[in-house]
């Protein structure tokens, strides 16, 4: 798609100024004014026409408006995009070069991710999959910054790709003294912050290893955006992943600001979530917990906890969400389309259970026991689910054991139906 700023006029013709007398007026000919949406819709469907032929579905759109960067996200809340992929380059083929200018305010503004690309100087850009490629996320140790380790998780996880976690660390020039050996006795203030991201990102990366995902630790030393993508041009092929904005006093730099700078001067193309975007439906996800029973006994308080812990994820006709016999860490609230319960998937005796849909959940129970699924959720509609893993609720029941003590009453219950009806 692209936005035309309807402020703007442009024409064709002989090159010359309408009504300038000092240029001489050539008989027959008159300047043309030309539709500028007309002119940005043929490219752009050419573009679609293109794509189409590569077996895609693909679809175009022009917007008029004064406001391209509001147009841009309008139009992809309206068609409920999950992604706005565009160019760092302020050259547009369609007439009026407007993604240069509207990058930076897509960065603040944008509920949805964006993935940017800046113009190859030679070979085009490639996702990741070669052994070399890797999905590198800088974080600062903030709960905002994590906010895009559970997207880079589910592309790892399709891409065969590994993580690369980095933390940068600039040179403090504090010291401070160090009890244990003696009132005296100081420590340079940098072996301290680089110890404790070491064992932050260590933390993360076991979390990874339960989720199975292949993940590699790196303290950067420097300014933090210089030292992202200097790392980052060490793997061509890789994709920096990063959230919108985060602070921490601990790292002392803001990685919202870090992110600007990056997509700046990063060779790399670089996927930016907005926190937002995994937090837009707190809300809502808040009142869906409390329906349902396991968590129904839960304050609001808890259920805010848990609720901040979630992440969007979106799946298409076919797609298996979760499989029999495999052990998921998962629960799913739906917030859109249609999925199947099915027993013995991929068997002679295959059945459906049950259909859901928006509003309705599955999985509740695997992030608690982490035992093998006992049926298989198999996609019908293009469908959005929130999803709480279960390493995230068991790292807030660590925080907050409170919680645990509150599911007991129903964990019980659960309990004992299941042994009535076994005795029956």
């Amino acid at each position: 798609m692209t936005a035309v700023d309807s402020r703007l006029t442009e024409f064709v013709g002989p090159r010359y100024e309408i009504g300038d007398p000092a240029t001489p007026q050539p008989a027959g000919k008159k300047a043309v004014p030309v539709n500028p949406e007309l002119k940005a819709s043929k490219y752009l469907e050419e573009m679609a026409r293109r794509m189409r032929g590569a077996g895609l579905h693909a679809e175009s759109e022009v917007i008029m408006g004064s406001n391209p960067a509001e147009e841009i996200v309008r139009a992809a809340e309206r068609r409920q995009c999950n992604l706005i992929t565009l160019s760092a380059s302020s050259e547009h083929p369609a007439g009026q070069g407007i993604l240069g200018g509207i990058t930076t305010k897509l960065l603040y503004h944008s509920p949805i991710p964006i993935f940017i690309f800046r113009p190859p100087r030679s070979a085009p850009p490639t996702m990741p999959g070669s052994a070399s490629a890797k999905l590198i996320v800088p974080l600062d140790g903030s709960s905002f910054g994590e906010t895009a380790l559970a997207y880079a998780e589910q592309l790892a996880q399709k891409l065969s790709a590994e993580i690369a976690l980095v933390q940068a660390i600039q040179e403090p020039i504090s010291f401070i003294p160090e009890p244990s050996l003696g009132i005296t006795s100081i420590v340079p203030l940098q072996e301290v912050v680089v110890e404790k991201a070491s064992e932050y990102l260590k933390h993360i990366a076991e979390v990874h290893k339960i989720e199975g995902v292949k993940s590699q630790m790196h303290v950067l030393k420097g300014g933090p955006a210089q030292s992202i993508a200097e790392f980052a041009r060490s793997s061509p092929q890789s994709v920096i992943v990063m959230t919108s904005h985060g602070h921490s006093a601990l790292a002392r730099w803001l990685i919202g600001s870090v992110t600007e700078t990056v997509v700046r001067i990063a060779d790399n193309p670089v996927l930016i979530i907005p926190r937002q975007y995994g937090r837009r439906y707190a809300i809502e996800v808040t009142e869906l917990l409390q329906r349902t029973p396991i968590f129904s006994k839960l304050t609001e308080q808890d259920l805010e906890r848990i609720a901040q812990t979630a992440h969007i994820q979106s799946y298409q006709p076919s797609d298996i969400i979760i499989r029999e016999g495999e052990r998921g860490g998962g629960f799913f609230i739906m917030t859109a389309g249609k999925v199947e319960v099915l027993k013995g998937f991929e068997t002679p005796n295959s059945s459906v259970l049950r259909t859901l849909g928006p509003g309705e959940f599955f999985g509740e129970m695997a992030i608690i026991d982490d035992q093998p699924r006992s049926a298989t959720v198999r996609v019908v509609e293009p469908t959005e689910c929130v999803t709480v893993r279960r390493s995230d609720f068991m790292a807030e029941l660590e925080r907050h054991p409170e919680i645990a003590v509150r599911i007991l009453p129903e964990l019980v219950r659960r309990l004992r139906e299941s042994e009535d009806k076994t005795k029956t």
